[in-house]
């Protein structure tokens, strides 16, 4: 059984023409704020806020910067200009409490450090060695 996957989720539909559904009301509320300026204003008032507002609509419906959209950008914008560019250090008290220890150093337990074996003692275990080995071993051709 087959199954169709979508393609490309992470793009917005085109609702009209080519503004998504977003764009189009952001179009429709700049728009119409930007008429009645226009209208209910007196003359020379009236160009002086609607063309501004006009503009920002745009900008915020149609630009986009380092392809994203204008609103983002001027999110992050606000953001950066209004967080503190310079920090600060008082010395004081915190809330965090550091410890340091000095490392353990394990104690090796060597139980044949100290022992001294004879030649005797070698050669026997040698030849235990070597019968297990004979034992164990394939017989030679």
């Amino acid at each position: 059984m087959q199954f169709k996957v979508p393609q490309k989720i992470d793009i917005e539909d085109r609702i009209v023409g080519p503004l998504t559904m977003v764009q189009f009301v952001y179009a429709v509320v700049g728009g119409g704020a930007a008429y009645l300026l226009l209208n209910t204003m007196p003359s020379p008032l009236n160009w002086i806020l609607a063309i501004p507002v006009a503009i920002f609509t745009f900008l915020i419906v149609f630009v986009k910067v380092n392809g994203r959209p204008f609103g983002n950008f001027l999110k992050n914008l606000l953001i950066y200009t209004s967080s503190p560019k310079t920090r600060i250090w008082h010395k004081g008290e915190s809330n965090v409490r550091v410890e340091i220890y000095q490392p353990r150093v394990a104690k090796t337990t060597d139980l044949y450090a100290g022992k001294r074996y004879s030649k005797a003692e070698i050669e026997k275990v040698a030849e235990i060695i070597d019968k297990r080995g004979r034992i164990n071993s394939p017989p030679a051709n």
